[in-house]
């Protein structure tokens, strides 16, 4: 059952994690983390049997102590099965030493070139690995005979970025494609219009282009979304995702602004049309 429009209005999650979808064989959890700041992370946590999924589970210093907090009211730490790590920034996964000396027997899924550099984050390549191919064909079977898909998304905003399409819930986790960047947080988009204005600066100084922006939405239009749950601000629900991808698609961002077409590109444009 998805949850989120019984969650509108939260503006505190306290020291809980948040059920977001639940069903008998199935739940998605949010379990980030209380910051003083408008750059605030998301994590989130999908229990199906006994596969247990992290996703994004953010920094040593600002989120390690509080997403096992909130984990370990849901499942055991240590009982953690996989750690889904759509990109390599630190505010994502500067964590993730700490997470492998508990769930010592997880596994790390991600791209391979964001796989080249997490190890700099101070632990052995020798831990196990799903590769997410650039062929957008990976997927994890659960145990309630549904999926999980991930899907590459160049340069949104690391070269081989990726998201994971929860068939379950039709929840999309979508890493940075959709965040915001809020001083009056909630935890499910109420106000529309107001929070595009929030989601705005965050796309035009994060993601590469336009360009790059499109063809991620082409791609992920076929699938069936209820809501797209990024790493940072609000959850968009279903109300919202229409809109959420056709202001996107508008939206000029990265090098569109710093490198804009010359007037001899727009006028060619023109003769074009």
């Amino acid at each position: 059952m998805n949850l989120l429009d019984q969650l509108r209005g939260t503006t505190s999650a306290g020291e809980r994690p948040v059920a977001l979808y639940r069903s008998p064989d199935h739940s998605v959890y949010w379990v980030g983390s209380q910051e003083d700041t408008p750059f605030r992370c998301n994590a989130y946590l999908i229990v199906s049997g006994d596969v247990r999924i992290l996703f994004d589970p953010g920094s040593k210093m600002h989120h390690f102590e509080q997403v096992k907090a909130r984990v370990a009211t849901v499942v055991p730490p240590e009982s953690v099965t996989h750690i889904v790590l759509h990109h390599q920034d630190p505010d994502l996964c500067d964590s993730i030493p700490d997470w492998l000396a508990v769930a010592t027997n997880a596994t790390l899924v991600c791209t391979p070139r964001c796989r080249v550099l997490l190890p700099y984050y101070g632990f052995s390549h020798d831990v196990p690995w799903l590769d997410v191919s650039p062929n957008d064909n990976t997927v994890l079977e659960l145990p309630n005979g549904k999926c999980l898909a991930f899907v590459t998304s160049p340069f949104l905003h690391f070269p081989e970025a990726c998201v994971t399409f929860d068939e379950t819930s039709g929840f999309l986790l979508s890493s940075d494609i959709g965040a915001a960047i809020e001083n009056e947080w909630r935890l499910v988009v109420e106000d529309w219009d107001a929070h595009w204005k929030t989601m705005v600066p965050f796309h035009v100084f994060y993601m590469a282009s336009n360009r790059a922006l499109r063809g991620f939405i082409d791609k992920i239009q076929p699938f069936p979304i209820k809501a797209i749950l990024p790493q940072h601000g609000s959850i968009i629900p279903e109300a919202h995702v229409h809109s959420a991808w056709a202001q996107l698609r508008e939206l000029p961002c990265g090098i569109d602004l710093l490198y804009p077409a010359s007037n001899l590109e727009a006028a060619m444009k023109q003769l074009n049309r």
